[in-house]
């Protein structure tokens, strides 16, 4: 259990702690960097924060542990295994009709996992070579750990490294990538954002699919209203803009 914060996290030490990170805190849920604070408290053996704001101030260390403990990376090949029956069985084969394949944007992709596993699927569905794959995040360290992989993303690594991209991209301050995506994945990062941030967020996402594209949530996540972002259900917390006759877009993957 995180240890109760010992100072009050008012505006102003929000705001200090932010500009420490380097990321805007007040666009996370109160009570998640409450919780984070707290952990950093007891981790790094300060009593209050603005000791806690000092030290990422000076300490390196500490605020890449703060923004590691902020930025949740909980993740791995074909997690919720039922959204990626969905993907393989519904959703990627009917992206994959015509001859220019898919293109995908992982966005908040953490380690890759979560594209390396697209990437097998495209490979079994034999449309891998045609395919375009953009994995973003926020924290360089992460998007140079999904660059390399791992051992468990070996194969899919080998399979795809031609057609796959990697950038970071702060997702809350910063546009979507250009073009237009036939599938965009952002699991498990909206709910930790601050409501107003994740309507925002919500709409960027939406904003690049094509049509026909499909937006894929989190077992958590869910649009209260699809139809304002012009979005229409497509399974389990899977949502598809409409219309069939999907225009090409710059690649922008470069």
């Amino acid at each position: 259990m995180a240890a109760a914060v010992a100072h009050p996290l008012d505006q102003a030490a929000l705001a200090a702690l932010g500009r420490a990170c380097g990321i805007p805190l007040a666009a996370y849920r109160p009570a998640h960097v409450q919780a984070c604070v707290g952990r950093m408290l007891t981790r790094c053996g300060v009593p209050t924060v603005p000791e806690l704001i000092r030290l990422c101030q000076r300490d390196a260390l500490a605020r890449a542990a703060l923004l590691r403990c902020l930025l949740v990376a909980t993740t791995g090949l074909f997690r919720d295994p039922e959204q990626f029956a969905l993907l393989e069985r519904e959703i990627l084969p009917s992206l994959t009709g015509g001859p220019r394949g898919v293109r995908v944007w992982s966005a908040g992709c953490s380690d890759g996992t979560e594209l390396y596993s697209v990437a097998l699927i495209l490979g079994r569905l034999g449309v891998l070579p045609r395919c375009q794959l953009l994995g973003t995040d926020i924290l360089a360290e992460r998007v140079d750990r999904a660059r390399r992989g791992g051992p468990e993303t070996r194969a899919a690594r080998r399979a795809a490294a031609a057609v796959l991209c990697w950038q970071r991209r702060d997702l809350v301050r910063e546009p979507p990538p250009p073009g237009r995506f036939d599938l965009v994945l952002c699991r498990n990062v909206l709910i930790y954002l601050d409501t107003s941030v994740r309507s925002a967020v919500q709409r960027k996402l939406a904003g690049a699919l094509r049509r026909g594209g499909v937006l894929l949530l989190g077992r958590s996540e869910w649009l209260a209203d699809p139809g304002l972002l012009g979005l229409v259900p497509a399974g389990p917390h899977a949502y598809r803009k409409p219309d069939a006759n999907r225009e090409d877009a710059p690649c922008g993957l470069a």
